[in-house]
């Protein structure tokens, strides 16, 4: 311990010989300080700074306050849609010749849209068991035939990768993009002298996107949603557990979106869907790593500053319900049994939510936890346990949420029980103060551990500075959890996890029965 504390005070640049995991966050905190600076350009960008000198290299993280529970039902999927659709160049990458190009990719969108719709009034006139007349059937085939070929006529035109290809010229590590229920997330690391490589690049992205190989590319995520979700039975409980314990906030909704809307999302309103949100005020760039500030700002006002801004969001009116009574589900699937509880909570940055974060290690973190020591190593129930805060997202009231693993035979109500006894103890008997210090200690040096990274600091800075408005508020939530007692934790179990707030999801494995030899 002592050695990795160390290594984070070299590479900070703080002397200090004897010292604990608070003292060490404390002067952490107040290196970052020194060494972070935040610049709001004029329109609405927001740029995130932090000059760490551990190697010549820059972490380089875009975030977008966009994601999932932005969207409505009928376009659900469309931010992690565009996230694929975001690779797939402008009128300058990606393609050998846009203006012969540029005119096949206008045709290609208007086809596609009429077929979405074609498509759309055969899918409904099917379920309602009217025959689909010839004419429709005739129209539908003719551009499903025209569709086919545009693409094949714009595929020569098409230069696969070519973002990818100018990153790995110029000595990429880690190009990536992720969606979340809250933002949407593109990242890179590359060496501090193409940062202008880089920003040309990015706001190219962002001025200028061309949705060339929407319909391949979509179906790539209804094949992607087959594998994560329908042919899961941990993704099936997950996105089942969403939808029940949320009614009416739109955290309900999966990030990759429906079977059932996906093979409709039309590229029209996935582009206005971009002009909409990917605008500069739901914008933080966070760039971690050897530079020098005013040439950086520099060269992102050069890039960005030319990005107009969006409208203002409307505040979401629809906040989650408040209905009395336990809700509870079971699926099959032919997966191995799995057991989800979730109790509502309010998220960052309430004062209750720090105490959530260490109830979670408590009852699931590591062999010595309680929820852990007794299913897995002692009553030998459950294989596996985990415990987790903010799901699944941040942005708006989200879960605290426990997920066990039984064993084949074991009765997932023998289940229920324990986790409800394990609670009731921390209710009615609190935490010993060595528990407490314990859990408290492994949580900064955790949380320490990932700052010595360039890329985990770009990702954890811009996160909080996009969502909260102030990267410090990641170091808020350290110091609030060196406030939390025990009384606390008894207090959130009383107040939060009742059983009229809780939400119970069970996975049964259908190949076997539960009780059967």
């Amino acid at each position: 311990m002592k050695t990795f504390f160390s290594t984070i005070l070299i590479s900070l640049g703080i002397s200090c010989p004897l010292f604990s995991e608070s003292l060490l966050f404390q002067k952490t905190k107040a290196e970052f300080e020194n060494k972070t600076k935040v610049v709001i350009l004029e329109n609405g960008l927001t740029l995130l700074l932090m000059k760490r000198e551990t190697s010549p290299t820059l972490a380089l993280y875009t975030k977008f306050r966009v994601g999932a529970v932005d969207e409505s039902p009928e376009i659900a999927g469309t931010a992690h849609l565009l996230e694929h659709m975001l690779f797939k160049g402008t009128s300058s990458v990606g393609t050998s010749d846009y203006a012969k190009e540029g005119k096949i990719q206008k045709q290609i969108e208007i086809t596609g849209d009429r077929l979405d719709d074609l498509r759309l009034v055969a899918r409904d006139l099917k379920e309602k068991g009217i025959p689909i007349g010839g004419d429709l059937q005739k129209k539908i085939e003719k551009e499903e035939k025209l569709l086919q070929n545009l693409i094949r006529l714009q595929d020569p035109y098409i230069i696969k990768n070519e973002d990818s290809f100018i990153y790995e010229q110029n000595g990429e590590v880690g190009f990536n993009a992720y969606t979340s229920h809250d933002v949407t997330n593109y990242q890179i690391q590359l060496p501090k002298n193409r940062l202008e490589i880089w920003a040309k690049v990015e706001s190219d992205r962002l001025k200028d996107p061309v949705l060339r190989e929407y319909y391949t590319e979509r179906d790539v995520v209804l094949e992607e949603r087959r594998m994560r979700t329908d042919d899961s039975g941990g993704g099936a409980l997950r996105e089942k557990f969403f939808a029940t314990a949320f009614e009416s906030h739109s955290y309900r909704r999966p990030v990759i979106g429906y079977s059932t809307n996906l093979p409709y999302l039309k590229i029209s309103e996935t582009y206005k869907f971009f002009k909409e949100n990917y605008t500069p005020e739901n914008i933080v760039i966070a760039i971690v790593g050897s530079q020098e500030f005013l040439e950086t700002e520099s060269i992102i006002r050069k890039y960005f500053s030319d990005l107009r801004p969006g409208k203002p969001r409307v505040p979401f009116k629809v906040k989650e319900a408040s209905f009395l009574g336990e809700k509870r589900f079971i699926i099959e699937h032919p997966s191995s049994s799995q057991i989800l509880f979730g109790w509502h909570k309010p998220t960052i940055p309430h004062p209750d939510n720090a105490s959530f974060d260490l109830l979670a290690e408590i009852l699931a973190k590591g062999a010595t936890s309680r929820l852990y020591n007794r299913l897995v190593m002692e009553e030998k129930l459950a294989i596996s346990v985990g415990a987790g805060n903010g799901y699944p997202g941040e942005r708006f009231g989200n879960l605290f949420s426990i997920s066990v693993k039984p064993k084949a035979e074991v009765n997932p109500e023998l289940i229920e029980k324990v986790v409800q006894e394990e609670l009731k103890k921390i209710e009615d008997n609190g935490v010993t103060a060595e528990e407490l210090k314990k859990v408290k200690n492994q949580l900064i040096a955790d949380f320490l551990r990932a700052m010595d990274n360039n890329a985990n600091l770009a990702d954890n800075l811009s996160y909080y500075q996009l969502l909260f408005g102030d990267w410090r508020e990641l170091f808020h939530g350290y110091e609030n959890l060196e406030k939390v007692q025990s009384e606390d934790l008894q207090k959130i179990i009383s107040k939060y996890c009742k059983r009229s707030q809780l939400t119970i999801g069970i996975l049964k494995d259908s190949r076997k029965k539960v009780g059967s030899p």
